[in-house]
């Protein structure tokens, strides 16, 4: 937890909370994953709070690419020994402009806890566009934060299919926003 809270403060810019994700938030976020989804990618891993349950919801012969731009955290991702995880040491622009190059034979779901608060607004478009466009139909974007601010963002691409949820149980409390693609009509 200390060091996690001094990561932090020296990183403030791409560490997106200032303690690691509860287990209230972290099984409240996964629960997000339906069935059937087995390719996911998760922004800004983090110490691995989140990348662990998503471990443990998909399947077997799932996968998960996790991106994280600071370096002790990606050394913390690196002590999980899954081998459906893969770990990107990059920053979440640029793997957001190639998801088609990641391998993946689709994309089901993106689990994001980047910190879009500090992102500039085209970016933030930039980021979430290029995410609704990788995700396959019916697949998910999860995004949580301290804020809500990204939820306007993602109304622009998702319309209607976006639910905003509080976690409490998290320090600070995470407003989890869960954006579902669907199909053109």
């Amino acid at each position: 937890m200390i060091n996690f809270i001094k990561i932090a403060i020296q990183d403030y810019r791409t560490v997106a909370a200032i303690s690691p994700t509860s287990r209230y938030a972290a099984g409240r976020i996964v629960q997000k994953i339906k069935e059937g989804h087995k390719f996911i990618v998760e922004y800004g891993a983090g110490d691995g709070a989140i990348t662990k349950e998503i471990l443990r919801k998909i399947p077997a012969d799932g996968r998960l690419i996790a991106v994280e731009l600071n370096k002790y955290f990606v050394a913390e991702l690196e002590k999980i020994n899954d081998k459906r995880l893969i770990i990107i040491n990059s920053d979440v622009t640029d793997v957001s402009r190639n998801l088609a190059k990641l391998g993946l034979p689709r994309i089901d779901a993106v689990i994001s806890g980047i910190p879009f608060s500090y992102i500039n607004s085209e970016i933030r478009k930039e980021i979430i566009g290029n995410t609704y466009n990788a995700l396959t139909d019916s697949g998910v974007f999860v995004v949580y934060q301290h804020s809500p601010l990204v939820l306007s963002y993602l109304e622009v691409f998702f319309k209607k299919y976006v639910s905003l949820y509080f976690e409490p149980r998290n320090f600070l409390p995470y407003f989890i926003m869960a954006a579902e693609k669907q199909p053109d009509v």
